[in-house]
């Protein structure tokens, strides 16, 4: 059956399909030729037209930690739903082997250091028998050679002691920011695989920060172009009726997606928590409002009927006990109510649906 009426075709052009609960009708009945037509008055209303889209909430900064090494988990420090603060230690491998190792790169820089002082000494004395003429260029070329060897050695030494402390240091895992562990995947005695360029390690658990969030949403594309960023937004969640949040788009996705057979562009809606009930996971209604008309003459959506987007839009007048078709020019709509910029009085009552005598060419 073709689609009749600018309920729909308005519903189309927001991007939303739904069904929406009528108020305001009046309970008396208009008689046409012994059929019950229901009525709206035309009044002044306050609308505000809004973009809604539902979608999930999320952590704005999460991380997986893991460890850079491989071992076993000697002991874990921190609980799940535990809150934790940056450089928090959260666990710790089994240090023994990366402790051997730091000793033994210790022992050989102080062994360096003894061969670079002989080296250093030895230099020293040939260069002044050099500048006597008691010995050749050669011995004192040979012992400058074996100082500067010297002083790499060291060097080299004191890299690798560097690098077994490091090593050692990472043992100790820590919070890489402020957050509450939301997930721990890991007991002591477990041996745990380093993430490194061909692994991806071991996750250990999970911290995010669960008071700045954001809600990741879809947006029909017919829709998105009435957005910008920083405009507000309010949210809403099924699991928590009465709770209320006040957000702002902080993200519009540059590129569609298909969602389906519909293209959409994701956006994120950042807000900050302030009730521990609103949780990463949990999903949530956003309304963006994109347009305000204060003292509009409206009526409901159903009292306004077109064949399609390009005839003229109608409403059906009572006058006395007859129906009369007036067109109209609509303005802006909130789901339920419709602006009606000209061609209908405050007062006036309307029908909401077709009366029986302007539907005989029509297919309802």
């Amino acid at each position: 059956m073709k689609t009749k009426g600018i309920f729909f075709t308005l519903l189309l052009a927001g991007g939303i399909v739904g069904v929406f609960k009528f108020y305001e009708i009046r309970s008396d009945f208009s008689q046409d030729g012994g059929s019950e037509v229901l009525t709206d008055e035309a009044a002044f209303r306050d609308l505000e037209s809004v973009v809604t889209a539902t979608g999930e909430v999320l952590p704005k900064m999460s991380s997986v930690v893991k460890s850079e090494l491989s071992g076993r988990i000697v002991s874990i420090y921190v609980e799940e739903g535990e809150e934790v603060s940056r450089g928090d230690l959260l666990l710790e491998l089994e240090r023994t082997s990366f402790e051997a190792r730091v000793n033994e790169a210790q022992r050989s820089l102080e062994a360096e250091k003894l061969r670079l002082n002989r080296a250093e000494r030895n230099f020293i004395r040939q260069e002044e028998l050099f500048n006597k003429d008691f010995v050749g260029e050669q011995a004192f070329f040979d012992a400058q050679t074996d100082f500067e060897l010297a002083q790499l050695n060291l060097e080299i030494s004191q890299a690798r002691l560097e690098d077994a402390e490091e090593e050692l240091s990472k043992t100790k895992i820590n919070a890489p920011h402020d957050g509450v562990v939301t997930k721990l995947d890991v007991t002591e005695g477990q041996v745990i695989s380093g993430a490194t360029s061909v692994s991806n390690g071991t996750d250990l658990m999970t911290v995010a920060q669960l008071r700045q969030l954001y809600l990741e949403a879809n947006i029909n594309e017919v829709d998105v172009e009435r957005l910008k960023l920083g405009q507000e937004a309010r949210l809403r969640f099924d699991a928590i009726k009465e709770y209320r949040l006040t957000g702002e788009v902080g993200v519009i996705a540059l590129s569609a997606r298909k969602d389906g057979e519909v293209r959409v562009f994701p956006i994120e809606v950042l807000f900050e928590a302030t009730d521990g009930r609103v949780r990463p996971g949990i999903s949530a209604t956003v309304d963006i409002p994109v347009g305000r008309s204060e003292g509009a003459v409206s009526v409901l959506l159903s009292a306004v009927f077109q064949e399609n987007e390009e005839d003229q839009p109608v409403v059906y007048l009572k006058n006395g006990d007859v129906w009369e078709e007036a067109a109209v020019e609509v303005g802006m709509n909130d789901l339920q109510y419709v602006e009606i910029l000209s061609g209908l009085e405050p007062g006036e009552i309307v029908a909401l649906s077709r009366p029986k005598g302007f539907r005989n060419d029509r297919n309802d």
